[in-house]
């Protein structure tokens, strides 16, 4: 399994995999309006070939299957910074690790390949199997924004979590 440059091949199969508002608020936060199409995510995918490039898609593959997606968003050289965003695993492979692989191959480009100093991610706080996945990973809580998202008629709590250079076991 590795990590690879996002390609709009990939489009169907990750669309394919949000099949409510909750669950594409979930995924991406704000970013996004239900229905998701892939006009949205081509736009949102632009910022991957712009110049300077802010956006790093990833797609997570086993023998050329997409089986996850990851970005590392918001990226920042000058400040070393970016953050860890719409991280989505296959449905049929969740709670086998991938996700934990996935994300620390990202925090591994991250760290190695742009040279970050930080990587933050935001995540919902009754996500708890993507908590976990991040705290082996090494990111730590570092606050909560309470009510900071609007479903329906429910207000989410967000997690806001990082992880330093030095902190890092890679």
């Amino acid at each position: 399994m590795k990590l690879e440059r996002f390609r709009l091949k990939h489009l169907p199969k990750v669309l394919s995999w949000i099949n409510s508002e909750a669950q594409m608020v979930q995924w991406a936060g704000p970013a996004f309006a239900w229905p998701l199409t892939q006009k949205q995510l081509r736009e949102h995918l632009r910022a991957a070939r712009t110049k300077p490039v802010s956006l790093y898609p990833f797609a997570w593959t086993h023998r050329g299957t997409i089986l996850g997606y990851c970005e590392l968003a918001q990226y920042n050289p000058r400040w070393g910074l970016a953050i860890l965003s719409r991280v989505l695993i296959a449905p049929g492979r969740r709670h086998e690790g991938l996700g934990r692989r996935m994300v620390s191959q990202a925090v591994r480009f991250g760290f190695e390949e742009l040279g970050l100093h930080r990587i933050g991610l935001s995540v919902f706080d009754f996500n708890r199997a993507a908590i976990r996945c991040y705290a082996s990973v090494g990111f730590t809580l570092e606050g909560t924004l309470r009510q900071s998202a609007r479903v329906g008629n429910s207000y989410w709590n967000c997690h806001v979590m990082s992880l330093l250079r030095t902190e890092w076991q890679g």
